[in-house]
């Protein structure tokens, strides 16, 4: 075996023994925190309940950040370590809500927990927020060391990876944001549709089916969504609390409701209507939610100029 992967295992034996069944329990936790579902939940309270530019920006990041995740990943090919010595595996890698399936260079876990939570700190500019994000970030990573999914160089590389993510994000949001609104709705209507779709030709994969396909949806909404019913997302907390669960009641209706109508993996039509069941998810955040939350006056409306 490889004397860094020798190396690794040994600091994962050392760390479980050390964190006992109780930290077994709570890496489940923390894992579940860089987790698809969680960001599910997140994402949305962003853009509902706090800041629509802020929303958008960290779901666009992170989605972004899947795709380049996977690419990586796909593009080095490295083993998970208890695809070496199964007994490292605290948990079942394919039980839900574990994701431990797959090659393992980089941590995807590790790299959107630096990604969304580096660029909340950022937005954020307090210094409590930024010793919360910090934590976040550590303890998600290590989370997967202790549950046996990820070898301590690809939590790293993971975080590394995430770091260069947030980078670029400071360097190219305001340019990039600058161009888009220079942009007529024609133009940003091909490019929210051209960007994922050509991102996932070229990586035809089921985390990059998935991440194009709420990319998508997001980008067509935010577009129409700039011209036809300008917001922000602030008002009385009743009105908050009231706009998140209304709108996660139905996002989760999409997201679950319809992986049961939908064709399973495998079977005809299976990835198209996936595509599809995600870009609804993405087009319900940016569109469908904003659109109803105005008509029913839950959240304070700008007319367009």
């Amino acid at each position: 075996m490889n004397p860094v992967f020798e190396w690794g295992i040994e600091f994962m034996r050392v760390l479980q023994d050390g964190v006992g069944a109780v930290g077994v329990d709570l890496a489940k936790f923390f894992t579940f925190m860089g987790n698809q579902e969680f960001y599910i939940l997140l994402f949305p309270l962003l853009f509902w309940c706090v800041d629509r530019a802020l929303g958008a920006r960290v779901a666009i990041l992170y989605l972004l950040s899947v795709v380049l995740n996977t690419d990586v990943k796909d593009v080095i090919v490295q083993e998970r370590p208890y695809q070496l010595i199964p007994d490292i595996a605290q948990t079942d890698p394919a039980s839900s809500y574990m994701y431990g399936e797959g090659y393992g260079m980089p941590s995807g876990h590790s790299q959107f927990a630096m990604t969304v939570w580096g660029a909340l700190a950022l937005w954020m500019k307090k210094g409590w927020f930024w010793a919360v994000a910090i934590v976040l970030v550590l303890l998600i990573g290590v989370s997967r060391l202790v549950l046996g999914f990820h070898f301590p160089t690809q939590v790293l590389a993971g975080w590394g990876l995430g770091l260069v993510v947030v980078l670029a994000y400071v360097i190219l949001t305001l340019p990039v944001e600058r161009w888009l609104a220079s942009l007529r709705l024609e133009m940003q209507l091909l490019l929210a549709i051209a960007l994922p779709l050509g991102l996932l030709w070229l990586h035809p994969v089921a985390d990059t089916i998935a991440a194009t396909a709420v990319l998508l949806g997001l980008g067509i909404g935010l577009a129409l969504s700039q011209r036809t019913i300008r917001y922000v997302a602030n008002g009385a907390w009743w009105q908050r609390a009231l706009r998140y669960v209304v709108g996660i009641i139905v996002l989760l209706a999409i997201y679950l409701g319809l992986s049961v109508v939908f064709p399973e993996e495998g079977e005809s039509l299976y990835v198209p209507l996936r595509f599809t069941r995600y870009a609804l998810m993405g087009f319900w955040i940016s569109f469908g939610a904003p659109w109803l939350f105005t008509r029913t006056r839950l959240v304070p409306v700008v007319q367009p100029a």
